[in-house]
């Protein structure tokens, strides 16, 4: 097998490419979202391998080299698809001045799958994208289907809320939205001390995916004051909540809740059978109070119970004196150097 880069006719052509390989669809692997990367210093490439397309992000790492990732990439679903696609990634990055090649598979965590990413000499890195644990809801029939199918609880906090005067809906495709959505997320940034990427990258996602019929922001409102935001993207017939955001002093309960049913169902009128909930924690951890994603997890659980856990993200070690030092070193600084000193920053 071997790797050459094309120029894709049209962002539409790609997408049409990428929902015909056997994994699962994903935002991430769009040129929507590459586009957006671009604004952090990544170059989109487009690979062919035999007939696979790959979405390739390339970075510059001064006195290293060169990065590939490949959010969520590549679109496979099992250990074989993903064993072939190896040799001439590699190939093809060594030849190009690469030292480290970042996977992000979709392919559900096991023992046996474990063991043969290892076998095929990949290492694990953690995460970069924070779906590696979700939940995904059935979202197939009618809206009525979909209601029915939550749990009791979560039925009646949707009802309480839109009943106590909560309105969700889908948001006007213009900047203000985006900007609304953005003073949502700010109060979660400061919440839970996360670090942002930026006023300009956040709103460029929202704005790139929405102008592209692909996304919408979601905001619920209670007496006029908006009081919850989400923005959801659907990429063939998966739909992903990619961000969300409240107000800490909530007036009354139920906002979010019938935020994600407002959500649920424009996902479902757009051809959306799956939503991914877009990050839990691990399924051994969702009993911990003490993990960082344990509120998110309870929220998104609430609408389906069952933790999904892929692999997450692995290295294909290309140049291993360049990635040692990298590893030890390298990222960190690099980290603060491209975000000019930015606090938490990371490369990717």
């Amino acid at each position: 097998m071997t790797l050459t880069w094309v120029e894709p006719q049209s962002n539409a052509a790609w997408r049409e490419r990428l929902l015909a390989t056997p994994g699962q669809p994903s935002m991430f692997q769009t040129p929507e979202f590459a586009q957006v990367k671009a604004m952090m210093g990544w170059t989109p490439r487009y690979a062919d391998i035999d007939g696979f397309p790959v979405t390739v992000h390339e970075r510059r790492a001064p006195g290293f080299g060169k990065v590939w990732y490949l959010p969520k990439g590549p679109g496979v679903a099992t250990l074989e698809q993903l064993e072939p696609l190896l040799p001439p990634l590699r190939e093809a990055a060594h030849r190009e001045g690469v030292f480290l090649v970042k996977l992000e598979p979709e392919i559900v965590e096991s023992p046996e799958t474990l063991a043969g990413l290892d076998r095929l000499g990949l290492l694990a890195s953690g995460r970069i994208q924070t779906n590696k644990n979700t939940v995904f809801v059935d979202v197939t029939g009618t809206p009525d289907d979909l209601m029915a199918r939550f749990p009791s609880k979560t039925r009646n906090t949707i009802r309480r809320g839109i009943k106590q005067g909560v309105v969700a809906e889908a948001a006007p495709l213009e900047e203000s939205t985006y900007e609304r959505m953005w003073t949502l997320w700010m109060e979660v940034v400061q919440d839970q001390g996360i670090t942002p990427r930026g006023h300009d990258y956040q709103v460029a996602m929202w704005r790139t995916f929405c102008d592209a019929g692909l996304g919408r922001v979601f905001l619920a409102q209670h007496e006029g004051r908006d009081v919850a935001g989400a923005f959801v993207t659907v990429v063939g017939h998966v739909a992903c909540y990619r961000d969300g955001a409240s107000v800490r002093e909530r007036p009354v309960r139920g906002g979010s809740h019938a935020l994600q049913w407002a959500a649920m169902q424009w996902a479902q009128s757009q051809g959306a059978t799956t939503y991914d909930m877009a990050g839990t924690p691990h399924s051994t951890k969702v009993d911990d109070r003490d993990d960082p994603y344990f509120g998110i997890g309870e929220f998104k659980r609430s609408f389906a119970k069952e933790v999904t856990d892929f692999v997450g993200t692995y290295d294909l070690v290309v140049r291993p004196r360049r990635y040692a030092l990298w590893q030890r070193i390298g990222h960190r600084v690099t980290a603060k150097v491209v975000s000019r000193g930015r606090s938490g920053a990371t490369f990717y």
